[in-house]
C-alpha cells in the first residue's frame, strides 16, 4: 500500500472518531475533502460522502445533502458507472426541487446532460444542460461562476469534430465563468478542466502551438495528486503530438495516461485511450502493437456498450413511464377541461337566450313609446308630503271645494309651469309651486289629482322623465350624454333616483332605453 493511501486511511480513521463525538459536524470542510478526493480516490470520496449524507439528514441541512449526491454521481461517471450516475443525479434533483434549491437543480441537470451525451441521447443531453444554466445564469457568485462554467464544459461532450467552432465557443465561456472565481484555489483547481479542453479542442483543428499553450497552463496547475486531471491532461498531449504527426511522443504519453487509468479505475478514459493507441502504433508501423490495444480497447468498449444499452433501455423506459403519467395526468385534465367548457357553453348560452329576449323586450317596449309616448301611470296616495296643518292631504276622505274661478287658475298655471319646463328645477316643491301659483297645497293636490290623475310626486316625475323621454327621441345628441347628466337636466339629485323613477315610468333601464332606440328610430 502506497505512503498516500495509509495517511489516507489514517485521515479518514480520524474523521470517523471525530463524526462520533459530540461536536457539530464540519459540513463545509468534509465536503471540501470529499471534492478533492473525487478526482483522485473515487472510492474514499464516497467514504466521506456517506458521512456527509448520514450528519445532513440527521441535521436537516438539504443543501448539502444535495450536493453530497451530486459527487456520488459524479463518482460513479469516472467509474463509468451510467445507472448509479443517474440515480443519484435523481436524489439530487428531488433533494433541491422540495427546498428551491437552484444550485442543486443546476448540478443535478448537469450530471443528467453530461450522463446522457455519454448514452448518446443528444437530445435529452443539450435540453438538461440548458435547464442546469438558466437555474444559476443570474447567480453572481464564485458558486454561480463554478456552476455555468462546468455546464459550458459538458457541452463539448455531445458536439462532434466538425463543430469545432462551437466547441471552441463553449472552452472559451468555461474559461472566462472560472476565471470569475474569485477564490483563486478553486479558480486554479478548475481551470485545469477548461485548459485542457481548450488544448484538446485545439488539437482537433491542428493548432499544435496553441493546443499545447493550454494543456501545459492545465499541467502546471494540475499538480501530482489530481489523478483523473493529470491522466485526461496526458492523454490530450498525447493526442495533441498525434495530430501534429509525432507518433512516438503521442505513444509516450497515452502510455502514461493508460498506467494512471489503470490504477485508478477510470475505465470511461481506458476505451479512448486504448483506440488512440491503436491508432498511434499504426502510424509508427507496429502492427502487433496495434492490434493488441486494438483488442484491448474492443473488450472495453463490448463492457461498456452492454452496461451503456441497459443503462439507456432503462433511461427511456423511465422515460416512457413519466410520459405515460403525464399523458394520463392531461388526458384527466382535458376530461374536467371538457367537462367544464361543456357546462360553461351551456350557460353563455342560457346567458346568451336570456340577454336576447331582455334585448327584444326592451325593442318592444322602446319602439311602443316611440310611437305612443309615455303612459299615464296609476294615481298614488301621496303620505310623504304633508299640507300645512300637519295633515296627509292626499288621504284626506271629505272632499275639498274649489270654485271654478281658483280652478281655472290653478289649471291654467300649471299649464305655464310645464310649458317653461320648470318641472326640471332641482328645488321644485309642492309649496313652491302652491306660492308661485298663490294657492294652498290642498287645493294644488287637489287639481292634480283631478286633471292630472296623479299626486304631485308623480306628476313632477312624469313630466321630467317624459321631457327627457321626448329629448332622446327627437335629439340624438342627448343619446351620447352620460346618465349621469341627463339626470342633471331633469333636475334629480342623483344618478340612482333618475334611473329609479325612468326605469318606473318607461319600463326599463334609460340605457337601455338608448341601445334600442337607436334601432327602432
Amino acid at each position: 500500500m502506497s505512503a498516500k493511501k495509509i495517511i489516507l486511511l489514517i485521515f479518514l480513521s480520524v474523521f470517523s472518531v471525530n463524526a462520533l463525538s459530540q461536536q457539530p459536524f464540519p459540513f463545509e470542510e468534509q465536503y471540501k475533502l470529499a471534492r478533492y478526493l473525487t478526482g483522485k480516490f473515487p472510492d474514499s470520496s464516497d467514504i466521506v460522502l456517506n458521512s456527509i449524507i448520514e450528519a445532513a439528514q440527521k441535521d436537516d441541512k438539504p443543501e448539502y445533502l444535495a450536493k453530497a449526491y451530486y459527487l456520488k454521481s459524479f463518482n460513479s461517471y469516472v467509474k463509468s458507472d451510467a445507472e448509479n450516475t443517474i440515480r443519484y443525479a435523481g436524489i439530487v434533483f428531488d433533494i433541491s426541487e422540495k427546498n428551491h434549491y437552484a444550485v442543486g437543480k443546476a448540478l443535478a441537470y448537469r450530471m443528467y446532460g453530461t450522463q446522457y451525451a455519454k448514452l448518446g441521447l443528444l437530445e435529452q443531453s443539450e435540453e438538461n444542460l440548458s435547464k442546469g444554466i438558466k437555474e444559476v445564469e443570474h447567480l453572481d457568485t464564485d458558486e454561480g461562476h463554478e456552476l455555468r462554467g462546468m455546464i459550458y464544459n459538458s457541452y463539448l461532450i455531445f458536439l462532434n469534430e466538425k463543430e469545432y467552432k462551437k466547441k471552441l465557443y463553449y472552452s472559451r465561456k468555461s474559461i472566462s465563468e472560472y476565471l470569475g472565481i474569485q477564490n483563486q484555489t478553486r479558480r486554479n483547481e478548475l481551470l485545469i478542466s477548461a485548459y485542457t479542453n481548450m488544448g484538446y479542442n485545439l488539437s482537433e483543428i491542428n493548432q499544435f502551438r496553441e493546443s499545447m499553450q493550454y494543456l501545459k497552463k492545465a499541467l502546471a496547475l494540475v499538480g501530482n495528486d489530481n489523478n483523473y486531471l493529470k491522466c485526461c491532461i496526458l492523454h490530450d498531449i498525447g493526442f495533441s503530438f498525434s495530430k501534429n504527426k509525432q507518433p512516438d511522443s503521442a505513444v509516450h504519453y497515452y502510455r502514461k495516461a493508460l498506467y494512471m487509468a489503470d490504477a485508478f479505475g477510470f475505465t470511461e478514459k481506458k476505451i479512448e485511450i486504448t483506440g488512440n493507441l491503436e491508432q498511434a502504433y499504426v502510424a509508427k508501423a507496429e502492427p502487433d502493437s496495434a492490434k493488441t490495444y486494438k483488442i484491448q480497447h474492443l473488450l472495453l468498449k463490448d463492457s461498456a456498450s452492454y452496461n451503456k444499452s441497459i443503462t439507456v433501455g432503462k433511461v427511456l423506459a423511465g422515460e416512457k413511464k413519466e410520459y405515460s403519467r403525464k399523458l394520463n395526468q392531461s388526458q384527466l385534465l382535458s376530461g374536467a377541461l371538457i367537462a367544464a367548457c361543456t357546462i360553461l357553453i351551456f350557460v353563455l348560452g342560457a346567458i346568451g337566450i336570456r340577454i336576447k329576449q331582455l334585448n327584444e323586450k326592451n325593442r318592444k317596449i322602446t319602439a311602443e313609446i316611440y310611437q305612443k309616448g309615455i303612459v299615464q301611470a296609476p294615481y298614488e296616495e301621496d303620505s310623504k308630503d304633508p299640507d300645512e296643518d300637519g295633515k296627509d292631504t292626499e288621504q284626506m276622505t271629505t272632499p275639498i271645494k274649489i270654485s271654478p274661478e281658483v280652478e281655472e287658475n290653478i289649471v291654467r298655471g300649471l299649464q305655464a309651469f310645464e310649458e317653461n319646463l320648470e318641472f326640471n328645477n332641482r328645488n321644485v316643491a309642492k309649496y313652491y309651486l302652491a306660492n308661485k301659483l298663490n294657492v294652498n297645497t290642498k287645493y294644488l293636490s287637489a287639481v292634480i289629482k283631478k286633471h292630472k290623475n296623479a299626486n304631485f310626486n308623480q306628476y313632477i316625475n312624469a313630466l321630467r322623465i317624459g321631457y327627457i323621454v321626448e329629448q332622446l327621441k327627437n335629439d340624438p345628441q342627448y343619446r351620447k350624454y352620460k346618465i349621469n347628466h341627463l339626470a342633471e337636466i331633469s333636475g334629480y339629485s342623483s344618478h340612482s333616483a333618475f334611473s329609479h323613477e325612468f326605469k318606473k315610468i318607461v319600463g326599463i333601464h334609460p340605457s337601455a332605453f338608448i341601445k334600442s332606440l337607436t334601432r327602432v328610430s
